[in-house]
């Protein structure tokens, strides 16, 4: 409230916001941590009980209205986590011990657990954890980080090449057809309908995955290349050409 150092001197722990900063008029609900002097100018009459204005709790950046916690005000207590700080509060039970802080809280928790770490190496570094929980398997974030990295790297496969790769077309019309489907499927040339377009490009890319196309040379087989829409230019006529050699290739024994 008024940037003086509490180090060494008596906090009041108080509600209140932080107004935003990104955005006009957002606030967020805090605890703050204010001096004897700002709390007895923002605090209620003494004499009189009554509520100083609201301007005497808020400056640009934040606002306080009371006393953390419900009840009367206890006596000055020092901070149960060994920060040096005297905390005032109010005199609730549901609040655990009296702490100045979040970092102050955590710090608490970790030493009535132990907070001497588990005594083992460390899984990145190697280094013995001597702080954290009993079972901290790491000295600190960047120790784990630097670890699931490691992890990541290993679990990633491998690529193994195919012993028995297959054929991606069957010999005859089927490198005639992977030529003639090049400028329609890097999109050179336009003018064919969108199923024949999808049909291609599924041929095109399992032929270079080394994958059997024998599905959609299927589908290809079921069209019609004298009534499927394609440009009567000399790459259109080309790929017409190959969809026709590819119906007797894969149909040796048509219908009449």
């Amino acid at each position: 409230m008024c940037a003086t150092g509490l180090q060494g001197g008596t906090a009041y722990l108080v509600d209140g916001v932080r107004h935003g900063r990104r955005r006009r008029g957002t606030t967020r609900f805090t605890r703050l941590l204010i001096c004897e002097t700002c709390y007895e100018r923002g605090s209620p009459d003494p004499h009189t009980g009554r509520t100083r204005p609201a301007s005497t709790r808020r400056t640009k950046t934040a606002e306080w209205w009371g006393l953390a916690g419900r009840g009367p005000a206890l006596p000055p207590q020092p901070c149960l986590a060994g920060c040096g700080l005297t905390v005032v509060r109010g005199a609730e039970v549901l609040m655990r011990g009296v702490t100045c802080s979040a970092a102050c809280r955590t710090s608490l928790t970790r030493s009535r657990n132990g907070g001497c770490g588990s005594g083992r190496p460390c899984g990145a570094c190697g280094t013995p954890v001597t702080t954290g929980r009993a079972d901290s398997a790491y000295c600190d974030a960047a120790c784990r980080q630097k670890a699931y990295r490691r992890r990541t790297a290993d679990r990633a496969p491998n690529p193994a090449p195919n012993p028995n790769p297959t054929p991606a077309l069957n010999p005859g019309p089927g490198p005639e057809l992977l030529t003639a489907l090049i400028p329609f499927v890097d999109g050179t040339t336009l003018g064919i309908s969108q199923t024949l377009y999808k049909t291609l490009y599924r041929v095109h890319t399992a032929h270079l995955r080394g994958h059997d196309p024998a599905e959609y040379i299927a589908r290809l087989t079921s069209l019609n290349p004298d009534r499927i829409k394609i440009p009567d230019t000399d790459d259109g006529r080309r790929l017409r050409a190959s969809l026709r050699a590819l119906r007797p290739a894969q149909n040796p024994h048509p219908q009449p």
